[in-house]
């Protein structure tokens, strides 16, 4: 695949990603042993297109302050025939031409590294006790930023960010082989930080 980094050029503001169709199926499983099982697991029957969609690619172009060649994670609606390049490297890959607010973070040692505007963050909760059960009710318009892109100057990691109800995006994307979840937040969608 290296051999068509930076050889497309977008129009716009887009990033040219490769997605692989199996990306999501495979999960590696090590025993205590150190014995290392790779499953296949069909995401095609959950409603959640965040499951069943693709959500990761590689980055074929140099986009913002990713390299051509990162592994790259986008929002779940950002792959259709719509954008498809008449490009196939094989059977299983397809070349997209998407949005550029569709890419959201880049994976470089297994680190996730937040493209500009972008935030990764983590919900709240307050607990109540009762006599049976203690419940954790969400804080809705709270988020704890645990890391965040370099241009991003109003928040440190730790700061509490107060934002719109529905800004806690979770994505789920299978990184190394295990499936992941983190919490997307735009930096357009913070309101203030709690001091």
């Amino acid at each position: 695949m290296e051999h068509l980094y930076n050889t497309i050029r977008p129009v716009g503001k887009r990033a040219i990603v490769a997605i692989n169709s199996n990306d999501k199926q495979s999960h590696t499983i090590t025993d205590v042993n150190g014995k290392t099982v790779e499953l296949f697991v069909d995401t095609s029957y959950s409603w959640d297109g965040k499951v069943s969609k693709s959500t990761q690619g590689i980055l074929l172009t140099d986009f913002k302050n990713l390299k051509a060649g990162t592994h790259v994670l986008i929002h779940h609606n950002a792959i259709s025939d719509d954008n498809k390049l008449d490009i196939e490297p094989d059977i299983h890959t397809s070349i997209h031409a998407i949005e550029d607010y569709m890419l959201h973070f880049g994976v470089i040692d297994g680190n996730i590294v937040c493209v500009e505007g972008f935030m990764v963050a983590e919900r709240l909760y307050e607990e109540h006790e009762s006599q049976i059960v203690t419940e954790k009710k969400k804080k809705e318009s709270m988020l704890r930023i645990l890391a965040k892109a370099d241009n991003i100057k109003d928040f440190e990691v730790n700061d509490i960010a107060v934002v719109y109800k529905y800004s806690d995006y979770e994505m789920t994307h299978n990184v190394g082989g295990k499936m992941t979840k983190l919490i997307r937040l735009k930096y357009s969608d913070c309101l203030g930080k709690v001091e």
